[in-house]
């Protein structure tokens, strides 16, 4: 009889041992699959030639300005969605802005520019883009659209970014 009590006890004591080992090597499986960086490889360049370009035409008038230039924001850094709601942060998490300018002097948000090239021309593009101009309204930063070309007068961008920037108020005290 206690023969049979102390091998259901040894059986009970091998099953538990069994499934820990189990649970645990399922876990490690698991790490390891989302630990496998050999699905990744690097993008290497963080913008097209063309947006280089523009990028560095754009960068001699921001820094006349002194303002700053960030490129390919992602939208959530610059919208808040106000209740938190999944399917608005949807609808912005994945896009990002071309170029957001800056003030030097506390980060603000001058404006944001998206360079248009040939792709803003198929339905997606346009149903996306208008999504953008509709969104940037209603936050009240100004979006600039420039078409893409092969040189860029900077006099006009300089007006496009001046007619943004609305400086803070100061008050002055005339005693």
């Amino acid at each position: 009889m206690w023969y049979i009590l102390i091998f259901i006890i040894i059986v009970y004591i091998i099953n538990i041992y069994v499934n820990n080992i189990s649970k645990i090597k399922k876990e490690n499986k698991t790490k390891e699959e989302n630990n496998n960086l050999s699905k990744y490889k690097t993008n290497n360049y963080l913008m097209t030639q063309t947006e280089l370009q523009f990028y560095r035409e754009l960068k001699k008038v921001t820094d006349k300005l002194e303002f700053t230039i960030f490129p390919q924001v992602n939208l959530e850094r610059i919208v808040n969605v106000i209740d938190n709601n999944v399917a608005d942060r949807n609808k912005i998490k994945s896009r990002s802005i071309d170029y957001t300018i800056v003030n030097n002097k506390n980060c603000k948000i001058i404006c944001c520019i998206e360079l248009d090239d040939y792709t803003h021309n198929r339905a997606k593009a346009i149903k996306n883009d208008n999504f953008k101009n509709e969104l940037f309204k209603k936050v009240n930063i100004p979006l600039h659209r420039i078409k893409v070309k092969n040189y860029y007068n900077l006099e006009e961008l300089e007006s496009i970014i001046k007619e943004s920037y609305q400086p803070p108020i100061s008050i002055v005290n005339n005693s």
